[in-house]
């Protein structure tokens, strides 16, 4: 059985009653003692916000459904009343998470189209990814079909610290999912792709997508920073495709030879690809 997110397949001997559904909705994560909580990210909760306001205006709704750029759905509970409503952040089992609890406000006007108003900012310029501004346009495009709704919707941020409300917070994600960093997390995922024989060490969810397009050979896996507790336990090959930042953060350059030969020093590294 494979995770839905990440494509890796999870050991037989880890799989108990009702592993599939849970597996299947993106939303956990199969560890050898039990489940790990995944979160969902903030594109995915003004998603809900945005679903929410406009279904208000026609029925009663205390949960929506969302679409994520991976493909699953999420259900995601609200606080929704004539045409506002409120989404609050979940990052799961995320050990650090600066932006967990997070409330995503959305109101209907009459302007039309996404209006991006009060919070959704970082170092004082509005910032919507490209990513999360698709999944923003589908799930909004979406709600309009079903309803007939031909208005706008605004939408912005709530926090409870004056410096969060001046600082502001970005709509970001790839998968519409967060994944709970955490040591089980960790330790989870070097077991797993200790089972592999080639792989592929990423830093994140772009360069996983690249490492899956340029290595079909190996399976990708997303570390982040922990790139070298995983080639310390790997004794199979491995290839690392990485964020130049990251790749900075963990071996002090971003020169690809560098990283490359920094990296042979913990494990069989074979190649360093710079994305």
């Amino acid at each position: 059985m494979r995770d839905p997110i990440e494509l890796y397949e999870y050991p037989k001997e880890w799989l108990r009653k009702g592993a599939e559904k849970r597996i299947q909705s993106g939303l956990y994560i199969l560890t050898p003692n039990g489940w790990l909580r995944r979160g969902i990210t903030t594109a995915t909760t003004a998603s809900a916000a945005i679903i929410a306001s406009i279904s208000s205006l026609y029925r009663e709704v205390r949960e929506v459904v969302v679409s994520t750029p991976v493909g699953i759905n999420v259900n995601v509970k609200i606080f929704a009343e004539n045409g506002f409503a409120k989404a609050r952040k979940f990052s799961g089992d995320h050990a650090f998470d600066a932006t967990n609890g997070a409330i995503f406000t959305a109101r209907a006007v009459n302007e039309k189209g996404m209006i991006f108003g009060n919070g959704i900012a970082k170092n004082g310029e509005f910032l919507v990814s490209p990513s999360a501004r698709r999944q923003l346009e589908e799930n909004f495009a979406r709600v309009c079909r079903e309803f007939g709704y031909e208005g706008g919707v605004q939408v912005e941020a709530e926090f409870s610290r004056k410096s969060d409300r001046l600082n502001g917070i970005a709509i970001l994600g790839t998968t519409g999912f967060v994944e709970p960093w955490c040591d089980e997390l960790l330790n989870t995922k070097i077991e797993i792709a200790k089972r592999y024989e080639r792989i592929a060490v990423t830093t994140g969810r772009e360069s996983w997508k690249i490492a899956r397009e340029l290595f079909p050979d190996f399976q990708p896996f997303v570390f982040g920073v922990h790139m070298k507790e995983i080639i310390k336990a790997h004794d199979g090959e491995i290839i690392l495709v990485g964020k130049r930042g990251l790749l900075k953060h963990v071996f002090g350059s971003e020169n690809p030879n560098e990283v490359f030969s920094l990296a042979r020093k913990f494990g069989n590294v074979l190649e360093v690809v710079v994305c």
